[in-house]
């Protein structure tokens, strides 16, 4: 199988030979913009492609929502593709995602992002002769609907899934499908098992590529004094017959510089193109005092505490992880650190904001876009931040794009994280950093951020993102008087 964009200057997927089991619980990874949405829009016959696809099975896209319009309850969500079903089924599968059944009347629309996508999953599983392909399903769940949700996929089977967060995956994949820079590999195992056979992968290859570039550099040097030779004996005498000879020596010397450089061509096109991820440079400078003390300190929303009083200090150097479900208020305390909302509270506290902060929350990815952004830049700065995106996995082709219509989900979300590496900055207030990143650029920021120390305040459902670079963290549950 074969496919290539029009706008692309090079094949997304060549000769692609592959064979997929349908009792797989299969992870599709890979870096941003590599085609892993592709792959599956393949599958769904949604592309035209080269090449041929065989399957008996009734592949099934999620996320496919109820058209905006449509006011649904959540029963007929469950049943619009599945009529046969009965009520006593679908509640058992409530139960498997901690859904009371009472949610089965309430109206699609009005359900939490996390209720949306369990219920939409719930709905994938009902037809036992589809084969689902799951896109990014934990974009609108927390750290306990992940869980969740990862415990719901490992009893079942015969599905793909793409997703950046490894202790997702690891709940239940068997099988990893890795989309690289020129290769698809496939082996059985997890997320932990994939990494650590490219890990060994690389090493080797690195070790071969460190060979062949020495002999290549050896065949371009003795191809070089081979042409030298020839010139300067040609060159060296003005008697007929010695020209004669040098003439036909210079022809030798021709004819082997040019079997030395097709071994150079041979020996550069077995170079393996190693996943090698840029090290990221943070301008980081230390505040000069302590950027927020909470003591029994509550936001107060319809009269009532947002979350359960808490307690915090963040010092500098510190790295401050709010934790907590969906709703219970985590994005709305990042606010209100930040100023952007002022609501009564009860307790103390204080709040230091420096001068240079890092901001990296929805609202700003919902006001910006690449081509806008790029448009407030000099050129100095334009060369810093497209050297950025380059290290963050964006290729240099992209960067003319006035659109970045054809961007992946990922991709875009570079451009926002690009801007909120930039600077140098005392703070970093980042909201959800890692949802559409790949786990390569994940894995760039954690080690990023433990060399270079920022102070930080942030809310992530990623526990491997967050386990990895938290100093601290406190878990916001529900208030009450």
């Amino acid at each position: 199988m074969s496919f290539q964009y029009i706008s692309m200057m090079q094949p997304l997927f060549k000769n692609v030979n592959l064979n997929i089991n349908e009792n797989w619980k299969l992870g599709l990874v890979g870096r941003n913009g590599r085609g892993k949405t592709t792959f599956l829009e393949i599958l769904l016959n949604e592309l035209d492609y080269e090449g041929d696809v065989q399957s008996n099975l009734e592949f099934k896209y999620f996320p496919q929502y109820p058209k905006g319009s449509d006011d649904v309850t959540a029963l007929e969500v469950l049943q619009q593709h599945n009529a046969n079903i009965e009520v006593w089924q679908i509640e058992r599968e409530l139960s498997y995602m901690d859904l009371p059944s009472d949610i089965l009347d309430k109206s699609f629309n009005i359900l939490s992002g996390g209720e949306q996508t369990k219920v939409l999953l719930i709905e994938l599983f009902l037809n036992q002769n589809s084969f689902p392909l799951i896109d990014e399903p934990t974009n609108n769940l927390d750290s306990h609907g992940r869980r969740i949700v990862g415990n719901y996929l490992n009893n079942k089977k015969g599905y793909i899934v793409i997703s950046h967060d490894e202790y997702f995956l690891n709940q239940f994949v068997d099988h990893i499908l890795a989309i690289n820079k020129e290769s698809i590999e496939l082996i059985t195992g997890n997320i932990d098992t994939w990494k650590y056979e490219r890990e060994n992968a690389d090493k080797l290859s690195e070790e071969q590529n460190a060979k062949l570039k020495s002999e290549i550099k050896r065949l371009n040097q003795a191809s070089g004094t081979v042409s030298t030779w020839g010139q300067k004996r040609e060159n060296s005498t003005k008697d007929a017959a010695e020209r004669r000879l040098a003439a036909k020596q210079m022809k030798r010397a021709k004819a082997i510089k040019k079997r030395t450089e097709e071994m150079i061509e041979d020996k550069e096109s077995l170079i393996n193109n190693v996943e090698a991820a840029s090290n990221l440079k943070m301008l980081v400078k230390e505040p000069r005092k302590q950027i927020l003390f909470l003591r029994n300190f509550s936001i107060i929303r319809n009269g009532m505490p947002l979350f359960e009083p808490i307690n915090i200090d963040v010092y500098p150097n510190e790295r401050f992880f709010i934790k907590g479900k969906n709703g219970v208020g985590k994005s709305t305390l990042l606010d209100f650190i930040l100023g952007n909302e002022h609501w009564e509270t009860t307790g103390e506290y204080r709040v230091n904001l420096p001068e240079n902060l890092s901001v990296l929350n929805q609202k700003n990815q919902d006001d910006l876009d690449y081509p806008s952004f790029i448009n407030k830049l000099n050129s100095k700065e334009k060369e810093n931040y497209w050297h950025l995106l380059h290290q963050l996995g964006v290729h240099r082709s992209s960067f003319s794009d006035k659109s970045s219509k054809d961007w992946s989900s990922g991709e875009q979300k570079k451009v926002f994280l690009a801007d909120a590496l930039l600077g140098k900055n005392e703070l970093f207030v980042w909201d959800e950093v890692t949802n559409y990143l790949d786990i390569v650029v994940i894995n760039q920021l954690i080690d990023a951020i433990n060399k270079f120390q920022p102070t930080m305040i942030g809310v992530d459902h990623n526990e491997y993102f967050v386990h990895s670079i938290a100093t601290k963290k406190k878990e916001l549950t529900n208030g009450s008087f």
